[in-house]
């Protein structure tokens, strides 16, 4: 069986507190691999965990190393790393295994689980998976939790696994792949490729992520963000740019630097020519006119990698947009077309944040814009509380839109709360905003709420 793995870094700062001493490194670093058959034993996974700490150390981290361990022995591991925390400068959990996405959550397999996905609905499955599975974010929780300066999660969970498989249809073949995990304020969460994708577990004796992590991890001069560019260039290059690692930053504070610092920090490295085409922003412009979202997306990135964030991006992703918003025009319930609509919205919020430079004009009218059609896909597919969510996100972006306030609106009446639905309303229903149809679908909503 072919294996293929994924990484997910959370780095989440805290304010510093002031003290001038040096504080501990700490850092809990796990690697499964002796899975059963019907899981799918792993070849790189306590060889990635072996690598990681030596680097640790010769980073000056106290490493606590364990290999093959069941819930029960992981659950321990991290509930005693938590004592270690308080009070350290940086403390780091790593893990090498499987990993899997139920109900939106990301979980991490242990040995011997148990856990088996026949036959289950989605609620059976989730409770299945909190009672014998390890869900990702009790270590970002705890983590968070105990005091620590600076705190660093890294899974390197694989994805080829039966236990991904659709229970629905009982197919093993499913691409599989961890749910996006959004970061806490000061966090940075880091992908070997984006969400939902899969990444390569490498010829050698380490993934391909994991692989360029640890060169850059040790090299001096290097911020953290830096040594994700590097690490991603390197991805590229090996894949021949099917692997895309991906950041979700949302970091404040001043730099880090885990191998310390140096008098001139190096440059990312792009990825070398004749390896990777890199499109134009005219290849970019044609495949969003053709509503090719993934593959869009996927050349936006490309470009960006090698060249920076840039007003290039704005077109195509406006074009992406306005697409989706033809095609949630006649929508009214759950569909494959709904389902397609949603994921473009998601990729093309990734894209604003990593492909667009941050003082570009449309930024914020784009970002409402999608998380707007975000939440109208969330609204559709009954996922009504994560629309409130995303409306509330666009609004505080675009307070002068009626459409997201009108599309709370009917999301909170949904969820029986009339009151907050009428304040919606009402509030859309105000000439200020200059936008008739909006005014008059809010004005039509509280005629039938009377």
């Amino acid at each position: 069986m072919k294996i293929v793995m994924t990484t997910v870094f959370v780095l989440v700062l805290l304010p510093a507190s002031g003290e001038t001493a040096p504080r501990p490194r700490v850092a809990l670093v796990i690697g499964n691999a002796k899975y059963s058959t019907d899981v799918g034993p792993l070849k790189n996974a306590v060889n990635d965990a072996k690598a990681v700490s030596k680097i640790l150390r010769g980073l000056g981290f106290s490493v606590t190393e364990e290999h093959n361990v069941s819930r029960d022995k992981l659950l321990e591991s991290v509930a005693n790393f938590r004592k270690k925390i308080n009070g350290a400068e940086v403390a780091l959990f790593y893990y090498a295994g499987h990993g899997i996405s139920v109900g939106g959550s990301n979980y991490l397999i242990p040995l011997k689980s148990g856990y088996q996905p026949d036959n289950g609905d989605a609620t059976t499955l989730r409770m299945l998976a909190e009672t014998k599975l390890f869900n990702a974010e009790q270590v970002v929780a705890e983590m968070s939790a105990a005091g620590g300066h600076c705190n660093l999660v890294i899974l390197d969970a694989c994805r080829n696994t039966p236990l991904a498989r659709d229970a629905s249809t009982r197919s093993a073949t499913s691409g599989g792949g961890l749910s996006e995990m959004k970061p806490p304020a000061g966090s940075l969460i880091a992908f070997a490729t984006d969400a939902g994708r899969t990444a390569a577990d490498g010829d050698g004796t380490n993934g391909l992520y994991t692989g360029e992590l640890i060169k850059h991890l040790q090299t001096p001069g290097l911020t953290i963000e830096q040594v994700f560019k590097r690490t991603r260039a390197g991805v590229m290059e090996q894949s021949a740019g099917a692997q895309i690692p991906a950041e979700y930053s949302r970091l404040v504070g001043d730099d880090i630097y885990l191998a310390g610092m140096a008098q001139s920090p190096a440059k990312p490295a792009a990825p070398k020519a004749g390896l990777v085409k890199i499109p134009t922003p005219g290849e970019i412009n044609k495949l969003a006119a053709a509503g090719k979202a993934d593959q869009c997306i996927e050349a936006l990135r490309l470009t960006t990698a090698a060249n920076g964030p840039g007003d290039f991006a704005a077109t195509p992703i406006e074009t992406l947009l306005e697409i989706t918003k033809e095609d949630l025009k006649e929508a009214t319930v759950p569909s494959p077309k709904v389902d397609a609509a949603m994921k473009t919205c998601q990729l093309v919020l990734n894209a604003i944040r990593d492909c667009l430079p941050e003082k570009n004009t449309h930024r914020t009218e784009l970002s409402a814009k999608a998380l707007n059609r975000l939440g109208d896909c969330q609204f559709l597919s009954g996922k009504t509380e994560d629309s409130i969510r995303a409306y509330d996100a666009a609004i505080q972006l675009a307070p002068n839109d009626a459409y997201p306030i009108y599309n709370r609106g009917r999301a909170q009446l949904t969820l029986g709360k009339k009151d907050q639905a009428k304040a919606d309303f009402n509030t859309a229903s105000d000439p200020k905003f200059n936008q008739p149809t909006a005014r008059k679908l809010a004005l039509k909503a509280l005629s039938e709420m009377e």
